[in-house]
């Protein structure tokens, strides 16, 4: 008996909405009547009766707002570069736990706790079906809003919303229901200032980015045709380099790598090698901290890079492929897993 007690008032401790129940459950006796019908001799009674009857109704319209204030679908991701890495995922449990009450739903998938030996794709595929899993697992069929909150490498980030929304399965997908789907890089060194999150619009066929606007980009950012000189015979194969740091040598390192002459720490293979490469790089550091500017940014990522296939389709007269260079937050990696093409793949920095 005494166990049981200790657990309930450990859990009522714990679940904010247990709390906020039985909160709501002392509201609704004083606003019902039960305690004024105790005060009927007090002199003043229709005066008390009144003021109770306001304080029951505050205290239970309040729970019922902390109740129902929940929405949409929260899931956090910890997929570090290889699994054998030594990061941490002790940021991102504690921001799980400041963040679930926000959600109807919340669960948190680390794949290399229930699988390890695995290749990268591997990993990011494994991710993919146990978030798609719990999802259905979830019935989560009321809420239209998924919330990603990752710490991730970049590569993995990218990978994994490639395997999440451009499945095989196709309109199958329970990920594919949701109308707005927010993604936000929970980074495990370094500083601890959230990001503001990319927002991505949810349609059945897949994600797509949302209509916002940011006038000012214009000037922070510079693309760049670039022609490499490979040590191979050149082939339809373009390198999309993406750099939102202030690493000023990123540009000229990636360029190095994609053309197969310097990979530097750019796992590159042979069938990564290309003959040009569209530069995006922000002129500003840090880059604004603004939601606007970051969405705005990657709708112009995927319309350029998009543009540029095509352009090189075209010239060559068959299908172009992509290579993605990217040094920026695994949020922005992620949304452009969602939105690029399958045929272009990222090469990670090792």
């Amino acid at each position: 008996m005494a166990n049981r007690l200790s657990r309930s008032v450990r859990k009522v401790s714990e679940d904010r909405a247990v709390l906020a129940a039985l909160i709501a459950a002392l509201g609704s006796s004083l606003v019902a009547g039960t305690m004024p019908e105790l005060l009927k001799l007090i002199p003043g009674k229709t005066t008390t009766l009144a003021v109770l009857l306001g304080v029951g109704f505050i205290i239970l319209a309040a729970s019922w707002i902390s109740l129902h204030g929940r929405s949409g679908v929260g899931v956090a991701v910890f997929l570090k570069p290889t699994s054998t890495s030594t990061w941490s995922d002790s940021r991102l449990l504690r921001h799980a736990a400041e963040t679930k009450s926000r959600h109807t739903s919340f669960f948190y998938v680390n794949v290399d706790e229930l699988h390890s030996g695995l290749t990268v794709d591997e990993r990011a595929g494994l991710t993919q079906r146990v978030i798609e899993a719990r999802l259905k697992e979830e019935d989560s069929k009321e809420s239209s809003h998924i919330s990603f909150y990752l710490t991730c490498s970049l590569g993995n980030a990218y990978r994994l919303a490639q395997q999440t929304f451009n499945g095989t399965q196709g309109a199958q997908l329970r990920v594919l229901e949701f109308k707005e789907i927010s993604v936000h890089q929970v980074s495990n060194m370094g500083s601890n200032h959230p990001l503001p999150p990319l927002v991505l619009e949810g349609t059945p066929s897949g994600p797509q980015a949302t209509q916002s606007t940011y006038p000012q980009l214009a000037q922070m950012i510079r693309c760049t045709p670039i022609s490499l000189a490979t040590s191979t015979q050149a082939v339809n194969r373009h390198a999309l380099i993406v750099n939102l740091t202030g690493n000023s040598t990123m540009i000229t390192e990636a360029s190095a790598a994609a053309s197969g002459t310097a990979p530097g720490r750019y796992a590159v293979g042979a069938t990564d090698v290309c003959g040009s490469a569209l530069a995006i790089e922000s002129t500003i550091s840090p880059f604004p901290d603004d939601r606007a500017a970051y969405n705005e940014l990657l709708k112009k990522i995927t319309q350029d890079w998009s543009l540029y296939l095509s352009t090189q389709s075209a010239n060559h007269n068959s299908p172009a492929e992509g290579r993605l260079f990217i040094q920026a937050p695994s949020s922005l990696a992620f949304s452009l897993g969602a939105l690029l093409p399958p045929s272009t793949r990222v090469v990670d920095y090792i």
